[in-house]
């Protein structure tokens, strides 16, 4: 089952634009989104209120939560390592 990625086009405002497109070609893997099936590193972030997973690619993480109903992957963050790591700690 392949699910929708909706990313919110804001999150590309602080991504330098070299990296922009290689983040995009990353975000299809979410069309699988689950931790261990299809490709990318991609982790359950525990004790997080929500049920939210990451995405690695490269320097950066992508953050996302399923939506198993509707099929949709909703990504809410886009951060380099260094600032997901402030924000979030260590994942």
């Amino acid at each position: 089952m392949n699910f929708e990625v909706l990313i919110l086009p804001d999150l590309f405002e602080d991504i330098h634009p070299d990296r922009e497109e290689q983040i995009k070609k990353s975000l299809k893997k979410l069309e699988d989104p689950y931790p261990g099936r299809g490709k990318g590193d991609k982790k359950e972030i525990k004790g997080a209120d929500d049920v939210v997973y990451r995405l690695r690619i490269g320097d950066h993480r992508a953050f996302y939560r399923i939506e198993k109903e509707d099929s949709k992957v909703y990504v809410f963050d886009i951060l380099s390592a260094e600032q997901a790591h402030k924000k979030y700690g260590r994942l």
